[in-house]
């Protein structure tokens, strides 16, 4: 009975064993695939891995190419400006240097006028003062008072006879030189005019040389 039992149960074992082993053969199939997978997630980390090291050694070339692109730039226009401020500068001293100049020259002119005019008024002290001269302004003046009519012939002759200054004696001795030529003229012009022109012209110019000389009031 018993071995009708095992007869009856083997098959059922058999079966069961079978399963089991299918199952068994199912999950290592399953692992085996997962295994699979993991590697292949693995070598597909490692080429991400390699790429991103790569781009990242490339980022670092361009990061240092650029960098040294800057650096280059920045040198050129610090030479640059170098450059720039020294033609500047250069500039700038030469315009100082022939500012200098210009005012030593001007300096050395105004200097030179001084000194002239100091040796000129070292020459005037010098001089006695009946030999100084006499200034543009005083020969003015005496020159307008002596064209004053009447008052100013007496004022030439007095000049010209009791001046302290022989300058303005001599000034006054030409104007007094002028008024005599000037009377000399006036009387030969009289004589000529008196024996020349008839009695009624003559008459008619006396009498017009009386008015001018009353309007002017030398007579």
């Amino acid at each position: 009975m018993a071995d009708d039992l095992n007869d009856k149960m083997e098959p059922e074992i058999s079966e069961a064993a079978e399963a089991v082993e299918e199952v068994a053969k199912e999950e290592a199939a399953v692992v085996e695939a997962a295994e699979e997978k993991a590697i292949d997630a693995g070598e597909a980390a490692a080429a991400a891995a390699v790429t991103a090291s790569a781009a990242g050694k490339e980022a670092a070339k361009e990061a240092v190419k650029e960098a040294d692109a800057a650096a280059k730039a920045a040198k050129k226009a610090e030479e640059q400006a170098a450059k720039e401020a020294a033609k500047k500068q250069a500039a700038a001293d030469k315009e100082a240097e022939k500012a200098k100049a210009a005012k030593e020259k001007a300096d050395a002119r105004l200097e030179k006028k001084r000194q002239k005019r100091a040796a000129q008024q070292a020459l005037i002290d010098a001089c006695p003062p009946q030999y100084r001269p006499v200034s543009t302004s005083k020969y003015f003046w005496l020159a307008f008072l002596s064209a004053i009519p009447f008052v100013g012939f007496i004022a030439t002759i007095f000049l010209s006879i009791a001046g302290r200054n022989r300058n303005v004696k001599n000034f006054e001795k030409a104007i007094l030189a002028y008024y005599i030529i000037a009377i000399v003229i006036a009387l030969i012009a009289l004589i000529v005019i008196g024996v020349a022109l008839p009695a009624e012209i003559r008459s008619n110019v006396l009498n017009s040389l009386r008015e001018i000389a009353g309007s002017v009031n030398i007579v």
